[in-house]
């Protein structure tokens, strides 16, 4: 009889040990859970601007529509083709930055290339010039650094970064209220120095402006998106040297 109740003990225990090894699998299985995010993301864009710069307000947008065939990012108001140099005169030239509506936040940059006069003695004195405005300042580098005619705040070529009026210190351009976002000018005339005669200027004398524009938010390895944006412009400057 002994035997017969042992086996039956030990039958009752095999089965509860069954049976709470499938409430343990039942109670994971009920307790288990997932879960998946599907992020979707987008690409910035930097627009061109739906409107000019307002000719009173050069840093706000005027309400003149811009020609998407001709217009870019960069806009003189008031520079006349072929403009004539006289000597000891200014010359009505005034580029502007503007980026459209929904663009992102951007920061910019402009080269300014002088090809005008001729190579040699007092050349930079004989050259043409211009005064920066407060919204911009001198990249100040070895290679491609601000050149100055000597003179407080006149330059005649190279790299400049937008500063909202702060000195120094890169700003960021940003679209407001729905409307397209303007730097304001770099500078608003060339002057000629009375120095300058027709015998000092090359073949077809030239200013070129070129911008760039930079969005915010790209660090790039850099501590931050102004740092990274710099480096950027300088490669780049480089390039329009």
């Amino acid at each position: 009889m002994e035997k017969t109740n042992s086996k039956k003990r030990y039958g009752v225990i095999a089965l509860v040990l069954v049976a709470l090894l499938a409430a343990g699998v039942g109670t994971w299985a009920w307790l288990s859970a997932t879960d998946t995010k599907t992020n979707e993301f987008t690409v910035g864009s930097i627009g061109k601007p739906e409107v000019k710069p307002d000719p009173d307000q050069p840093n706000k947008p005027g309400t003149d529509p811009t020609d998407p065939k001709v217009d870019g990012y960069l806009f003189e108001t008031k520079w006349v083709k072929d403009s004539k140099m006289i000597p000891d005169t200014d010359i009505a030239k005034n580029p502007n930055v503007g980026i459209g509506a929904g663009s992102d936040s951007s920061y910019v940059f402009i080269y300014v290339r002088n090809a005008i006069v001729k190579d040699g003695e007092d050349a930079l004195a004989k050259t043409p010039y211009f005064t920066l405005n407060a919204n911009w300042s001198p990249v100040v580098d070895d290679a491609v650094g601000a050149k100055t005619n000597g003179n407080n705040n006149q330059y005649v070529s190279d790299l400049f970064m937008y500063t909202a009026g702060v000195p120094g210190v890169s700003a960021v351009l940003a679209p407001a209220d729905g409307k397209a976002a303007y730097t304001g000018e770099l500078f608003s005339t060339v002057h000629i120095p009375a120095a300058m005669n027709s015998t000092d200027v090359v073949t077809d004398p030239a200013m070129t402006v070129s911008c760039y524009i930079f969005g915010a938010d790209q660090k790039g390895g850099k501590t931050d998106a102004a740092e990274n944006a710099l480096a950027q412009a300088k490669e780049w400057a480089r390039t329009q040297a």
